[in-house]
């Protein structure tokens, strides 16, 4: 038998759960950690009605190398079809900024058992890499992640835009817009900080419009602000 492995990435970012094709289905589409809290689980589900699945998953810093200051357990395990089984994730101890989120990326990578009815046949293997994102929250933040969200400022230098974001919450776009322009490249802006993201050069106008990703997986309401020239 000859097996082709095919990895294949997924991002998600704006829906309530997510299947692998019939196969494993993930309970959320982001993690908030809590830091008053013990742990955190995310529940992994195999909708399958005949093959199990491998799961393994790790939580890094976003640049595929470095890992994050938790423990998933368990990191590997099989899932039989038809099961449920949550993932227990574990804070490390290791010091994290107390007046802002910071942010990790959960990794989930699952690979679907063979047919034995494949056991003598070229099959082409699919082994998907799932990546959330996991938001550290410590305890006694000012405001919320929607006041945040709301209370963005926007700005514009040349064919630069500048988003300033002065709330102690990570603001995730589900959609930015420059009058009738969607910003496709602005995907989010980390607390107390400025980020700027390059627009088209067709793009004028000055009316902003945007909605950000809840704790929930859902859109926000719609904020709309006027753009400052600097």
């Amino acid at each position: 038998m000859r097996i082709i492995v095919l990895k294949v990435c997924s991002v998600i970012f704006a829906f309530n759960t997510f299947s692998h094709a019939a196969g494993i289905q993930i309970g959320r589409t982001r993690v908030i950690y809590d830091a008053n809290k013990k742990e955190v689980a995310l529940s992994l589900t195999n909708t399958e009605k005949e093959l199990p699945w491998l799961i393994q998953s790790w939580i890094d810093t976003g640049d595929g190398k470095t890992r994050g200051p938790f423990i998933v357990t368990p990191p590997l395990f099989r899932l039989e079809p038809q099961k449920e089984q949550n993932l227990r994730i574990t804070w490390s101890g290791q010091a994290l900024p107390t007046d802002r989120e910071s942010l990790f990326y959960m990794n989930v990578r699952t690979i679907p058992a063979m047919k034995k009815s494949d056991d003598k046949k070229n099959v082409l293997r699919l082994i998907y890499k799932t990546h959330l994102k996991l938001f550290w929250r410590p305890s006694g933040l000012n405001g919320t992640p929607i006041d945040a969200c709301k209370n963005l400022k926007f700005s514009r230098q040349a064919n630069q835009l500048h988003i300033t974001n002065n709330g102690s919450y990570y603001s995730v776009f589900d959609i930015l817009k420059l009058n009738t322009t969607s910003i496709k490249n602005a995907e989010m802006v980390a607390p107390k900080s400025t980020a700027q993201f390059l627009l088209p050069d067709t793009v004028n106008g000055s009316n902003v419009t945007w909605r950000c990703i809840t704790d929930y997986g859902n859109a926000s309401d719609e904020f709309t602000s006027s753009l400052t020239q600097d």
